[in-house]
């Protein structure tokens, strides 16, 4: 049976935090005897000494199969923290294997290849994989591809540590911690985990046909300058003030056939550019003439209405555990008030241990494949 302790802790002492966070989730556990992974998500400012606070770490849980890496902030007991922050969760009760790739970027097929060696096979339905890579430079579909590939029918979950812009964030195994890496961890529990995605846009138009496109940039929609496109579904004074809409007005990716702009049928992409005298727009993501896309609005409204949808049917049966891994750019600067989503989700799994972190991706499941998602909040239950 599956067991969990979760602890949180905003000191700005590195030790003294950890020691906090770490003796609240073995007293909810009830004990540090028999721990069987764990996972630490910290902030900046308290990863000054990762060799030390590891070490610290592994000798007070009992396990060296603890995984984390930095965050922008923590999730927790009903807490979204900034930094200073430190959150814990010990797991008991279930198979647990950590793993570290090194220069993840130009070696993200390596990925799968370590989970295999790992699991002397493929995942199986009952496995929880999170992956928590670093942001900087790495190819999203070849890591995404690997994944697939390695996993299976398990289910794929995690973050980007915290931007390289505060530096270069730190990701972690046991004692040794790293950038430019991967840290991952593979949970096998007896039934597979549950697993719900809840974006923060809603479609603000049709699909649409992208009908010339050049490298990054789509230049014609159904035939018009996408520029002019865009400026139209966007109204009112976004529309002349394109830096300032690109923020909420973004591309929707379809990934499913059947409802393609329904809740989680889609990605989310940010506009990269705008190019005015061409009337063309840019995406991070390359398009071909004959793909489909949408614009949608980023809206902290829909973004509620659609956490509480994703919970309420994950939340009809009791769980053990829960893995919470949300956008930077949701929490407070999306709802525009402290500890929203902590509340609700506090509220949906009432007792169950929750651990979650603020990153600069995610990755979960849209359209029945494994995708790496922006906007987002990916919710994982083990249950008990």
């Amino acid at each position: 049976m599956i067991r969990a302790g979760t602890g949180v802790s905003t000191r700005r002492d590195a030790a003294a935090a950890l020691d906090e966070a770490t003796a609240a989730a073995l007293a909810q556990l009830g004990g540090s005897r028999g721990v069987d992974a764990a996972l630490l998500f910290a902030t900046p400012s308290l990863c000054a000494d990762p060799g030390s606070l590891l070490a610290r770490a592994c000798a007070a849980l009992g396990t060296r199969e603890l995984v984390g890496a930095q965050s922008y902030g923590v999730i927790g007991c009903g807490r979204e923290c900034d930094d200073p922050a430190l959150a814990v969760l010990a797991l008991s009760g279930l198979e647990a294997r950590s793993f570290l790739v090194p220069d993840v970027a130009g070696n993200e097929g390596s990925v799968g290849d370590e989970i295999q060696d790992l699991l002397g096979g493929s995942a199986r339905p009952e496995d929880l994989v999170i992956v928590l890579p670093d942001p900087a430079g790495f190819d999203p579909a070849k890591l995404v591809a690997s994944l697939a590939d390695a996993c299976g029918e398990a289910a794929v979950v995690g973050a980007g540590a915290a931007d390289p812009a505060m530096g270069r964030p730190l990701q972690w195994v046991g004692t040794q911690a790293e950038t430019g890496a991967l840290a991952g961890l593979v949970l096998r529990g007896s039934r597979p985990p549950r697993v719900g995605v809840t974006q923060a846009c809603r479609p603000l138009t049709g699909l649409m046909t992208v009908t010339r496109s050049q490298g990054h940039w789509i230049l014609e929609l159904d035939g018009r300058p996408a520029l002019d496109v865009y400026r139209e579904a966007v109204r009112g004074p976004l529309a002349e003030d394109l830096r300032r809409a690109a923020s909420f007005v973004l591309v929707a990716v379809p990934r499913s056939a059947e409802a393609p702009l329904a809740t989680g049928n889609y990605l989310v992409r940010n506009i990269a550019g705008f190019a005015t005298d061409q009337r063309a727009l840019a995406t991070p993501e390359l398009f071909d003439p004959g793909d489909a896309i949408a614009l949608a609005m980023r809206e902290p409204e829909s973004a509620r209405e659609d956490l509480r949808a994703m919970l309420e049917p994950l939340a009809a049966e009791p769980a053990g555990a829960a893995l919470y891994f949300d956008c930077v750019a949701r929490g407070r600067s999306l709802f525009g008030v402290e500890g929203l989503e902590a509340g609700y989700l506090e509220s949906a799994l009432r007792e169950v241990p929750l651990l979650g972190l603020f990153g600069s991706c995610e990755l979960g499941p849209v359209g029945g494949r494994t995708e790496l998602l922006t906007y987002t909040g990916v919710l994982a239950l083990l249950d008990a």
